[in-house]
Order: structure tokens, then C-alpha cells, then sequence
């Protein structure tokens, strides 16, 4: 290699030394502003946002100012996005619950903190958020607010009135996302026939070519709970992208955690809860069924323990392909 071609190098290389420690020392006085108890945090934590690759800082920077933050719907419906791409179904429903508190027409927060609570196995205090988003929230977000309804009467065994609800919905609703989650309800407590008349629905309007054009099986059933775009432009997205996050063990980010478990359902009925054991070892996998007790109702958790041969990615897409939702255990 020729004299010039090295100092070109070294050049380029000075040069990205010295561009990765000025970003570097933005990063630094933007933690030393937030942690300044008479400065207002907003700027210095959008930009947190936007640069920091470790989900787990930002999230303790937004937890060392919260009280100071003045853009707190914006900032706090960010912090509840991201702590749910974490995996941290407790900290997302917080701060969901803040963002609506701070904007009581904000019905998306108030619909997400009452299906993150329904995740972890409560039902009284989801079951109002709920019909509180029924009755004041636009289509089709209200719809999923009555088919969540629907499911959380379900968890508790009033069967009747739960399929009434899920009934509603496939009757009234044509957007695919209410249907889908309809769908995947109905496949979750077992209900054949609202299941089946869902899918037929979506088929009928054109969703299966949809899918089929994107390379998917008929039919992927969204998540109960879904991430906002807000992601799409961070440093952390960009990190996922070019594959340039740190995978030391000590420095390993909290987002990229290897689960310990693949939650698949709560149920409120054991045979319900069954019948979901039975379905995932029939496709091969190892499922345990947890009995857990909140306040006086007793929940039976269907789970699949991760171990270290588990190729959890393609455990999730079986899952999914067959009608399954799931989400991952920290």
C-alpha cells in the first residue's frame, strides 16, 4: 500500500475520531442539562431520543425529570413507545397513563394503558378505561376498545357477554385492524365460529392478497398492543439497522434482551387456558401453565420457557402463523 493511500486512511479515520467525540460530548451536556433542577429538560431529552443507542439510559433520563417536563404528552408517549419495544409492559403502562393524564383527549394512551394492563392479568380497572374509550373515542379505535371489552369479559368467564362484543365488532367494523383483533381474540379463547367469520370478512376484502403480496401467510394476527412509528428515526432504529450496537454481554442494551419466556395468554377459565397448552404442543412446543392468583380471581398464565437451543424468533412466527399471539417475558 502506497505512503499516500496510508495518510488518506489515517485522515479518514482522525476524521471520524473527532466526529464521534464532538457527538459524544453533545450526548454528555445533554445528560448535564436534564440533571440541572432549574432548567426545563424537553430539548435535551429530544435530542437524547434522537442520538443515544441504549434504551435503557433514555429511559432512566426521562424518569430523572419527569416532573420538570413541560412537553409531557409528547415526551411521555415516546418514553411509553420505547419502553414497550423493551419489553417493559409495567413502565409502557405508566407512562401511557401519564401521557393521557396530561392530555385527557389523548384515547390511543388511555387505550394502551388498559391493554397493558389486561396483559399482566388485571381486569376491573382496564375493563373502565375501556369504556371510557368506547364511548368518547372515533372509529376505529373505539371498536377495539369493545372488542378488548369483549376479551377482558372473557378472562373473567362471562362468555355470553364477551362474544356479544366480539360479535358487535365483526358485525359493525370494517377496518382490517379492528377484524384482525377480533380475530386473534377469538383464536386466543378458542371461539371457532367468530374467528372463522372474522377471517372470511378480512378475505372478502382483499386483505389475503395484501398479504400474499408481502410474501405473508393467511392469517398473521397483529398484537393486541402495537408501537407507534415514533422509532423510525432514531438512533436506536438506525443502530437495529446497520447492525452496530454493541453486543458485549456487560455493555448489551436492554431492548435486545434474549426473553426468558414466550407469554402467549391469561386466562380466566383453566379450560380455556387448557386448550391453549393442548394447541401449542401439538405444534411442538414445550408450553407450562402458571397458576397466579389477583385478588380474589385466579389466573392461569400460558407460557413457553425460552431455553438456550430455542430459536425464539421462528418459535414467534409459529406462533403467529397459527393464529397465536404472543410476547416476549424479560
Amino acid at each position: 500500500m502506497s505512503s499516500q493511500r496510508i495518510c488518506r486512511y489515517n485522515f479518514i479515520l482522525i476524521f471520524l475520531l473527532i466526529a464521534a467525540s464532538i457527538w459524544g460530548a453533545d450526548l454528555d451536556n445533554y445528560y448535564k442539562s436534564i440533571q440541572n433542577s432549574k432548567e426545563v429538560p424537553d430539548k435535551a431529552l429530544n435530542e437524547i431520543f434522537k442520538q443515544e443507542t441504549s434504551a435503557s439510559k433514555i429511559l432512566e433520563a426521562v424518569g430523572s425529570c419527569k416532573d420538570r417536563i413541560q412537553a409531557k404528552y409528547d415526551l411521555f408517549t415516546k418514553t411509553a413507545n420505547l419502553a414497550l419495544m423493551c419489553g417493559n409492559f409495567d413502565l409502557a403502562q405508566q407512562y401511557f397513563q401519564l401521557a393521557y393524564d396530561a392530555n385527557q383527549e389523548a384515547w390511543y394512551s388511555l387505550y394502551m394503558s388498559a391493554a397493558l394492563l389486561y396483559e399482566q392479568g388485571e381486569f376491573e380497572l382496564p375493563a373502565l378505561k375501556f369504556k371510557v374509550v368506547q364511548e368518547k373515542a372515533s372509529s376505529p379505535l373505539k371498536e377495539k376498545a369493545r372488542a378488548m371489552s369483549g376479551a377482558v369479559m372473557l378472562s373473567q368467564g362471562d362468555s355470553n357477554r364477551g362474544i356479544q362484543q366480539l360479535a358487535s365488532c365483526l358485525a359493525t367494523s370494517t377496518d382490517d385492524s379492528v377484524l384482525y383483533l377480533v380475530y386473534d381474540i377469538a383464536s386466543t379463547f378458542s371461539l371457532s365460529e367468530i374467528r372463522d367469520a372474522a377471517a372470511k370478512k378480512l378475505k372478502a376484502g382483499g386483505f389475503e392478497g395484501d398479504l400474499a403480496a408481502q410474501k405473508a401467510a393467511f392469517p398473521i394476527t397483529p398484537s393486541r398492543i402495537f408501537i407507534s412509528s415514533d422509532y423510525s428515526v432514531t438512533a436506536i432504529s438506525k443502530a437495529e439497522e446497520s447492525k452496530t450496537k454493541v453486543t458485549t454481554q456487560a455493555e448489551q442494551d436492554a431492548s435486545v434482551r434474549r426473553p426468558v419466556a414466550i407469554q402467549v395468554g391469561s386466562f380466566g377459565n383453566e379450560t380455556n387456558a387448557r386448550n391453549m397448552e393442548k394447541k401449542l404442543k401439538e405444534l411442538g412446543v414445550k408450553p407450562a401453565v402458571n397458576t397466579v392468583k389477583s385478588g380474589d380471581k385466579t389466573l392461569y398464565k400460558v407460557s413457553i420457557p425460552v431455553d438456550a437451543d430455542m430459536d425464539v424468533n421462528n418459535t414467534v412466527l409459529l406462533l403467529k402463523d397459527n393464529g397465536i399471539e404472543s410476547y416476549y417475558v424479560f
